[in-house]
């Protein structure tokens, strides 16, 4: 069924539209091998999902174009550390997160 709505819009997916470009890592999961191709700090000061206490968040984007937001100060904390020590910005991590505010991130 249609409708002549011009707010209304459709389109077909294909196979290739049921991957995810974004990641996730609620407790007790883990990213194996996340390849980083770039970091951005998007700045946006109506935005809800904004890391606590500020106008902003990091969004990693990987080697194959997937997207992580980081939504914790603990989370992006951690990431910098990692990234400190391998020093370099486009390294690959292990992530695992453990618990509530508690995860593990290190250079492989």
């Amino acid at each position: 069924m249609t409708s002549d709505n011009p707010l209304t819009n459709s389109e077909t997916l294909g196979l290739e539209d049921l991957n995810s470009d974004f990641l996730n890592l609620r407790i007790g999961e883990e990213i194996p091998k996340l390849e980083i191709g770039r970091i951005r700090k998007i700045t946006n000061k109506t935005k809800q999902d904004n890391l606590p206490g500020v106008d902003y968040k990091y969004l990693i984007e990987t080697r194959d174009g997937k997207l992580l937001k980081v939504n914790s100060w603990i989370l992006w904390k951690t990431i910098a550390k990692a990234l400190r020590e391998a020093g370099r910005i486009d390294a690959t991590l292990y992530l695992r997160h453990n618990d509530v505010e508690d995860y593990t991130i290190k250079a492989i």
